[in-house]
């Protein structure tokens, strides 16, 4: 029983305390309670009372001190993405704030891409949908899809004025550096106020991905812009001699598509790189797409070995006489066979001819002449190869008669055709040995042109006499305006 009266006076005690608890965070006067307890109780009830302020204040201080470390911790993130975003700024600047050029590239490749493709946008959305998906985000792998596409607004604007440049071969690194120096009389866009904002771009042909594209700066608001800068293609020299170099001069149009303002095309296998200085060239309208294939002037390459035989070496018996043809000269009057040396050209192969019969390629056969010659009397031939684009003769031609001192003022002509039983043969590339001074006896001819690796050939034979001189010779698609010999 005193166990139970013990319990029952603890739970009476306990709930009494929550209540004067409770009264006093309410703020409920305790006093009507208080009448009813003991002074025992009493001390507890305030001695829970004064804890649990304490407990209050102290949850009321953490709070504030949490309120002033937020902002802090704030603040202090804050400054963590300052300093993140400050390491970050040259990335994100290249893209945000690409310059006017860069713009103005992204912005033609844009043009070039609806430009070619607006006709078959309809039957084709699937596929560029496809192909843009693949690409992602990256405008480089956009543009790439449309790599051959063509600068929209041709026609446009009356094509003007000329361009000034020269073109430089750099033989010890295999680059070609096309100097653009200024333009004159550009045609305005810009009626009104009598400008336009140009620039240069180059291709060289056939090549016409963005990966052969060169551009200037833009000058702004000028109808005679100066540039003054280099453009640069690595590419070996007998790459570049089936090349054509295409330049244009475009206007800058920040809202829409650029306008084209003329262009200049050379064929880089006859340009003498020697002549350093710059020329005016003056703009054209644009050349129609479908005369751009008349610019793939690559015929294939022929491989030969040349020696000059001094007079002292020549094998002068009547076998080895009738096998070659005999270079004559006048002397008082009188014609004669000079005692002179002989030149040997060891025709060794050609490559990537014409197949002027389809699958069945042709029936190539290599024909020389030393020149000058009127009559046709130093002709010489290989055999015909049947059915081949890549023949391989190994045959020597061998031209007598030719005196070491008057080389300087001939030329070996070397012609690929492709023989045809019932009717003409058919021209398939040619080259042309000489010093490429374009004059014979003080005279100017047309058959003293050669050019790059013909004149090293024929210089390094003329050079080290008695020894062979490999050569790998682009072959031209015309001999120019010398008819050639069949």
């Amino acid at each position: 029983m005193r166990r139970f009266l013990l319990a029952q006076s603890y739970a009476n005690f306990s709930q009494q305390a929550d209540e004067a608890v409770r009264d006093s965070d309410s703020g409920v006067n305790s006093s009507t309670t208080s009448r009813t307890t003991t002074p025992e109780q009493r001390n507890y009830q305030q001695q829970q009372q004064q804890q649990q302020q304490q407990q209050l204040q102290t949850k009321k201080q953490h709070e504030q001190n949490q309120h002033q470390v937020q902002p802090q911790q704030q603040q202090h993130h804050q400054q963590q993405q300052q300093q993140q975003q400050q390491h970050d700024i040259p990335s994100i600047a290249v893209t945000a704030t690409a310059s006017v050029d860069e713009r103005a590239e992204e912005e033609d490749d844009l043009d070039e891409l609806f430009s070619q493709h607006r006709p078959n946008a309809l039957g084709s959305r699937s596929s560029l949908a496809k192909s843009l998906i693949r690409c992602g985000d990256s405008r480089e792998s956009i543009y790439s899809v449309y790599s051959d596409a063509g600068e929209a607004h041709y026609g446009r604007i009356p094509v003007t004025g000329d361009v000034q440049f020269h073109l430089t071969y750099d033989y010890k690194n295999s680059a070609l550096l096309v100097h653009v120096k200024s333009c004159r009389n550009l045609a305005p866009v810009d009626v009104k106020r009598n400008r336009s904002d140009p620039y240069v771009k180059t291709y060289l042909l056939p090549d016409k991905s963005r990966a052969g594209k060169r551009k200037t700066k833009i000058k702004k608001h000028t109808l005679n812009p100066t540039f003054d800068e280099v453009l640069k293609y690595n590419i070996t020299k007998p790459e570049l001699e089936s090349r054509v170099l295409w330049l244009a001069v475009w206007h800058n149009d920040r809202l829409g598509r650029n306008d084209f303002l003329g262009e200049v095309t050379v064929p880089l296998d006859y340009y003498r790189f020697e002549n350093s200085s710059p020329q005016w060239y003056q703009l054209a309208e644009r050349v129609p797409p479908e005369q751009d294939m008349s610019l793939m002037v690559y015929k294939g390459d022929l491989f030969i070995s040349l020696k000059y035989v001094t007079a002292d070496m020549v094998d002068t018996s009547p076998a080895k006489r009738k096998s070659g043809g005999s270079f004559r000269r006048k002397d008082k009057g009188k014609e004669r066979v000079s005692n002179a040396g002989e030149i040997h050209v060891l025709v060794r192969e050609a490559q990537n001819l014409t197949a002027m019969r389809g699958t069945a390629g042709s029936n190539p056969f290599c024909k020389g002449y030393l020149l000058p010659d009127v009559n046709h009397i130093s002709k010489q031939k290989t055999p015909v190869l049947k059915k081949t684009t890549n023949p391989q003769w190994h045959h020597t031609l061998v031209f007598p008669g030719a005196d070491i001192a008057m080389l300087s003022e001939h030329a070996l002509e070397l012609t690929v055709w492709d023989h045809e039983s019932l009717s003409s043969n058919d021209f398939l590339g040619g080259v042309r040995l000489n010093l490429g001074s374009g004059v014979f006896q003080g005279l100017p001819v047309e058959w003293m042109d050669a050019r790059g690796e013909e004149v090293e050939a024929w210089q390094a034979m003329m050079d080290r006499p008695g020894q062979w001189v490999d050569a790998q010779l682009p072959l031209r698609a015309s001999m120019g305006g010398q008819q050639v010999k069949k």
